[in-house]
């Protein structure tokens, strides 16, 4: 009898290496200079869903999810400063982010992406609505207001190709949840929908 595991699944946008690098640096700035260290573990990146599920339905959310990406044209994502939001129920944290000029592309695949996928994934998964690419989180007020008050005004203009998305996964019940591991790539195809796609929303 197979025992079946269950992962929290992360699926991503990833930017291009340059962009990946400057976030990056600027990640281990804020941990070394202000404290902000709960982003630095993870590469940059714009999250478009996640979700706690177990494998025995990851072979049919993969396929739901790559019938949808094969239908999406690939677009150039654009950059520019920094941007700020409030963590609603933790604590009154803080964020600190690149800004994502052209939300709407983004938002307009998390919407196909939920309703081609919510059959499978039900109420488990969440589709942020707002892209970025986080640089700091859950900062304190303190660290916050230090932070904010010198990155404010920097300037960071950047754009890049974006063609797929990646599906990270890793291990609930471990001790410290694991490592992501990359277990899917979806190309964006700019195919007509399948018929059946149209008419069951599947």
């Amino acid at each position: 009898m197979k025992i079946m595991a269950a992962f929290e699944y992360l699926l991503i946008i990833s930017p291009n290496e340059r962009i990946k690098h400057d976030v990056m640096k600027l990640k281990k700035l804020f941990a070394d200079r202000y404290g902000c260290e709960k982003a630095i573990g993870l590469i940059p990146h714009i999250t478009m869903a996640n979700w706690l599920l177990s494998d025995y339905r990851e072979d049919r959310v993969v396929a739901s999810i790559a019938r949808y990406t094969e239908t999406v044209n690939p677009f150039f994502a654009q950059f520019d400063g920094l941007g700020k939001f409030d963590n609603r129920g933790k604590n009154n944290s803080k964020t600190i982010v690149v800004n994502v000029v052209n939300k709407e592309s983004f938002a307009h695949i998390s919407k196909g992406l939920n309703r081609s996928s919510r059959h499978l994934l039900k109420k488990f998964a969440t589709f942020p609505g707002t892209a970025h690419l986080t640089i700091a989180r859950s900062m304190q007020s303190e660290q916050f207001e230090r932070a904010w008050s010198e990155w404010r005004d920097k300037k960071y203009k950047a754009y890049c190709e974006v063609s797929r998305m990646i599906l990270l996964r890793r291990e609930l019940f471990k001790e410290g949840h694991g490592t992501y591991q990359t277990i899917a790539t979806f190309p964006f195809a700019g195919k007509q929908p399948h018929i059946q796609q149209l008419e069951l929303g599947l």
